[in-house]
């Protein structure tokens, strides 16, 4: 028998295995992060991957839009960084605004910017929070070639330079975040947010891990584009969310500046499927949504008609109300079927049609088991949803191995909402 440790939120679970049951452990490569973060965010601040650099400062307001607490994004070493560099070319601080930019996510909490941000931002930056639902801080810039209208958080259409800041990542229908994704949806409004990832991500080349050809990325550049100047400077972080790479320019050469570096961490190819999977889905496991993208990335790697166990806190629950209301209109009292979900979409009884597609997306999955393991007080949402749920990863796991017989293999994906696989 072997221990298996999984990450649990900020904690840990065990679960025991006999070892030849294990065919493969997609367990990132270990680099080793930056020792000193700043220098190497400084470093890439004057290395452009495209030569789009922050050379020279444009006259008038700086917006600075990041990710928000749904990522360990290490946003304030980074936007400090920017901030010296925009005083040296001679920006008023005065001037520069800090956006925690969480697209359809509730606003931050004042200790959530304490511990994104840092004391020292709070006091010495304005720092707000985009709320996508409120129509009168958004401006309209126009519409897409996809028809996507674009609604933007004022702050960002009204500044004379957009630097954007985030976490490279895979997206199980935008391919990647970071780049134009902290725009959009990240500083969007919900009209836009609802368009691009309700009506275009329905396409089945809005996937992880691509961008040309991927309508949703393309959706998202689009809608950057419009906004000019924008610069964007990314980060690769390892497993401990330590800073192994920094990449500046425009946000779509940034983020593809990235990307070997990702992949070449979270990335594996596998030559067959496993009979069971289990998966942490660890670094995002606020609420149930954000555990969509360990569950479809278990289900990228395991047989049909096999199991997925996805341990998650989920410290939020079903998280905010309208996300609630979403799962129980979705899920309740029955599962739809694909095609059933997809004329629910249509024809407006869903009405979040942006989250809407990360179900749709699960449901198109679902040709195995799935169990989760989660906070004990989601015990009777998840009942009341049709979602069968453990009291630990050691039963749940004792369960699917008695279920699928001795032969049976497991893949076990430690950090699953980051991991991305591809079958050969």
């Amino acid at each position: 028998m072997v221990t298996v440790t999984l990450p649990y939120g900020k904690g840990e679970v065990q679960f025991e295995l006999p070892k030849e049951r294990i065919s493969a452990v997609l367990l990132p490569k270990d680099l080793p992060g930056a020792h000193d973060p700043y220098s190497v965010i400084r470093q890439a601040l004057l290395e452009p991957v495209d030569g789009q650099g922050l050379s020279s400062l444009p006259k008038g307001p700086v917006t600075i839009v990041t990710d928000d607490y749904t990522r360990p994004t290490p946003s304030g070493v980074i936007c400090k960084c920017i901030i010296d560099r925009l005083v040296e070319l001679g920006a008023d601080e005065s001037q520069i605004t800090i956006l925690a930019a969480g697209g359809l996510h509730r606003p931050m909490t004042r200790e959530e910017l304490r511990s994104k941000f840092g004391n020292d931002l709070l006091k010495r930056i304005q720092i707000r929070t985009h709320d996508a639902w409120d129509e009168k801080g958004l401006e309209f810039l126009g519409q897409t070639s996809r028809g996507t209208p674009e609604w933007v958080n004022r702050l960002v259409a009204k500044a004379s330079l957009r630097f954007t800041v985030g976490m490279i990542t895979a997206h199980f229908v935008a391919g990647y975040g970071s780049g134009p994704k902290t725009i959009m949806p990240g500083a969007s409004g919900y009209k836009t947010i609802f368009h691009n990832h309700g009506v275009v991500s329905v396409s089945p080349d809005a996937k992880m891990g691509a961008t040309s050809g991927n309508p949703c990325w393309e959706d998202m550049l689009e809608v950057t584009r419009m906004l000019n100047p924008t610069l964007a400077l990314d980060v690769v972080l390892n497993t401990r969310d330590e800073i192994v790479g920094a990449f500046h320019g425009s946000p779509e050469s940034a983020q593809s500046a990235g990307l070997h570096l990702y992949n070449n961490i979270f990335g594996f190819h596998l030559k067959e499927k496993a009979d069971i999977v289990v998966a942490s889905a660890n670094p995002m496991y606020s609420y149930l949504d954000q555990c969509l993208k360990a569950i479809i990335h278990a289900s990228m790697v395991v047989k049909e008609g096999g199991a997925r166990i996805v341990v998650s806190p989920c410290k939020e629950l079903l998280g905010p109300d309208y996300l609630r209301k979403l799962y129980y209109s979705s899920l309740h009292p029955r599962w739809p079927t694909v095609v059933e979900y997809q004329e629910m979409m249509r024809s407006g009884k869903i009405e979040d049609i942006a989250d809407a597609v990360g179900i749709l997306k699960f449901l198109e999955s679902n040709q195995s088991e799935l169990t989760l393991v989660c906070n004990p007080s989601f015990d009777d949402d998840l009942n009341r949803l049709g979602l069968h749920h453990a009291g630990n990863v050691q039963v749940a796991v004792d369960e699917v191995v008695k279920k699928h017989g001795p032969e049976a293999k497991v893949t076990i994906l430690p950090y699953g909402a980051v991991t991305h696989p591809v079958l050969d």
